[in-house]
């Protein structure tokens, strides 16, 4: 798995509207984890990649770009990628590069 950070800034309220709007024609169903994070001056995203060529693959194409540019969302400000470790969720482990380092059950 491979992660991405967004951060874009501006007005959080117009932001956060024109990533709403963004996201209700992309869908839930498209995310394996996606997070969206109000900041004081913008948003920081979270989206993650089955694998680092993915990512690559989805920085490379054209389509986000014209989605954004569709709903006013602006160019980020920056934008880094990262393999991912391990990821929770609703207490389940997404992903993990080996033994979850907690366990799914935490009493004794």
């Amino acid at each position: 798995m491979y992660a991405s950070i967004w951060r874009f800034r501006g007005d959080p309220d117009d932001l956060l509207a024109r990533y709403d709007a963004l996201m209700a024609e992309i869908g839930a169903a498209a995310m394996q984890l996606h997070v969206c994070l109000r900041t004081g001056d913008g948003i920081v995203l979270l989206d993650s990649y089955p694998s680092e060529a993915a990512y690559a693959a989805f920085m490379a194409g054209d389509g986000f770009r014209t989605l954004r540019e569709r709903h006013g969302l602006p160019e980020p400000e920056q934008v880094d990628g990262f393999a991912v470790h391990v990821a929770y969720a609703g207490g389940a482990t997404l992903h993990t590069e080996g033994p979850p380092p907690i366990r799914a059950d935490p009493t004794p």
